[in-house]
């Protein structure tokens, strides 16, 4: 089959907008290709528009796929009892398009290809063309690797098919084949590319957010997942990523855990992608409560919720029931005092305060009944901002975090773990939680790793972690199969409340699912030599 029918290598050659400043140059057309590379300026427009292959969390759904939030889309459900055959790109038989990201990568690495093609005939300096040249190694290293976590071992394709090769015996390169290659990217990043960027450069590649992704890289790699002999060298590895960026000193907690997300640029911000009014997100209107206007997306789970300690650092419910600690001072009946200030700071729960108004996702309530209702009795806090609209037209200017420190200090905990230096990993997970006036942990062995577990569900929660973690632990066999709770709450009258615990979805669990499986159409393309994920 020709080209110019397979996802793998298609994609137009199209310039456009996607981040904030020097990045929101927009182009009136699109450009011949060969009028890029003889343009000083059209170069680097090319790059800015590869940015939008990295997608963000504000509008992918990764975080549908776990625990953390109440969808429709059952993905144990869709992909245990699918067909092959029913593997489509725009449906993967009902699951989202923007959750199938084998077309928009494989796309940018035909545009990267395009580039590195190409960009010696351009009439830049030499320092211009090797910052270019730095920053498209990055982008393509961010690409490879969210292949790579999606798929496992991916084909890497170094040229920029035309339409009329066909795609005949190309092949997936190992994990391990494509980690090497996405290091080799990295590490030329880091020596070329500028500490941190700012001002008008601001959301631009940076070495620091090339140590992050190579941190994050290395984390993955080591983890059982993909380390099933438990090579130490791939956690020191991983720990040494994680403390050449901590010891930049470039970075700090940011003292508000809410105002992380909803401001401009903070010191605890590594990378992230930076809006403007003239690309902004509807993150607050897709996400806001019913009550307000908003389509109230992003429903929090009661199985996310149950993980927000009480404040003396008991975890009230484990796994549906009361945790019977003597020291949990948990009420079902007044469920939401004295817990974690995350939990306060990300969700809107029953009483909550939202612009002026209580949050009533109880029987009668404003955010209860309706198309937009709750069903979880939840809603998205984390990244909405009080102070401004829910309404379509009103853009959010604000980014969306790729990396940041909270995250590092997290991933070289665990690292430092896993290398048996458990003072160490529990210092840093110790700094996470001071943050927020959380007691330190004090916990060894086993019971480290499982409060580092659940450290990160709450800090990391809805930034597009969790999918990726419980599958690289290895514990999705555990968290996966747990159904999907929320609760119903009926008003008795003064400020009294019932809150009955309610399964919402099933869920079912095959070891497939460490990985999503690409479209038959790919696999026939290839006439058979690019083999369809292991279980599908």
């Amino acid at each position: 089959m020709k080209l110019k029918y397979i996802a793998l290598m298609s994609g137009l050659l199209l310039l456009g907008s996607c981040k904030k400043n020097v990045l929101d140059i927009t182009p009136t057309d699109r450009i011949s290709e060969s009028s890029v590379w003889t343009d000083p300026t059209l170069p680097q427009l090319f790059i800015n528009a590869q940015y939008n292959a990295l997608q963000d969390g504000f509008t992918q759904d990764v975080q549908y796929f776990g625990d953390e939030c109440y969808t429709v889309y059952d993905l144990g459900h869709y992909l245990n009892t699918i067909g092959k055959d029913a593997v489509t790109p725009d449906n993967i038989n009902g699951l989202p398009h923007m959750f199938y990201y084998w077309n928009d990568g494989y796309t940018a690495i035909r545009n990267f290809n395009l580039f590195f093609d190409n960009i010696d005939k351009a009439p830049v300096s030499a320092d211009i063309k090797a910052q270019m040249i730095a920053e498209v190694k990055f982008l393509r290293a961010f690409v490879y690797a969210r292949l790579i976590w999606n798929y496992g071992g991916i084909p890497i394709i170094e040229k920029a098919y035309t339409l009329n090769e066909t795609l005949t015996g190309v092949k997936r390169n190992t994990y391990d084949e494509c980690v090497t290659y996405i290091l080799n990217d990295l590490n030329a990043a880091i020596a070329t590319l500028p500490a941190q960027q700012t001002g008008a450069n601001l959301g631009r590649a940076s070495a620091d957010a090339a140590r992050a992704l190579k941190a994050r890289v290395l984390l993955y790699y080591a983890s059982p997942l993909n380390n099933p002999s438990n090579d130490q060298q791939r956690w020191k590895d991983a720990s040494d990523a994680a403390l050449d960026l901590i010891n930049t000193n470039h970075y700090s907690l940011a003292t508000d855990y809410h105002s992380l997300f909803i401001g401009g640029a903070n010191n605890e911000i590594i990378f992230g992608r930076y809006y403007s009014t003239a690309n902004a997100t509807n993150i607050g209107f897709y996400s806001g409560p019913q009550g307000n206007g908003g389509y109230n997306q992003r429903q929090p789970t009661q199985n996310l919720v149950d993980a927000y300690e009480m404040t003396n650092g008991v975890i009230p419910v484990i796994n549906g029931a009361v945790n019977p600690d003597p020291n949990n001072h948990y009420d079902p009946n007044n469920p939401y005092v004295n817990r974690d200030p995350r939990f306060y700071a990300s969700i809107l729960y029953n009483g909550a305060t939202f612009k002026g108004r209580q949050f009533q996702p109880y029987k009668g309530g404003t955010d209860f009944n309706g198309n937009d209702a709750t069903a979880t009795g939840y809603g998205m806090y984390k990244f909405i901002d009080q102070n401004q609209p829910v309404a379509f037209t009103n853009p959010y200017t604000y980014p969306w975090v790729f990396f940041r420190l909270g995250e590092v200090y997290l991933n070289y905990a665990e690292a430092q773990y896993n290398l048996g230096n458990e003072d160490n990993a529990r210092l840093y997970i110790n700094k996470v939680r001071a943050r927020v006036n959380m007691p330190p942990i004090t916990e060894s062995g086993t019971a480290l790793f499982n409060r580092l577990v659940h450290e990160r569900q709450v800090e990391l929660a809805f930034e597009v972690h969790r999918y990726y973690d419980t599958r690289r632990w290895k514990i999705a066999p555990q968290t996966e199969v747990q159904p999907l709770q929320g609760f119903i709450i009926t008003d008795n009258g003064n400020n009294n409340f019932n809150y009955n615990r309610v399964n919402l979805a099933t869920r079912s669990w095959g070891d497939k699912l460490y990985y999503l499986p690409i479209t038959t159409q790919e696999v026939r393309s290839s006439g058979g030599s690019l083999a369809q994920t292991t279980g599908y």
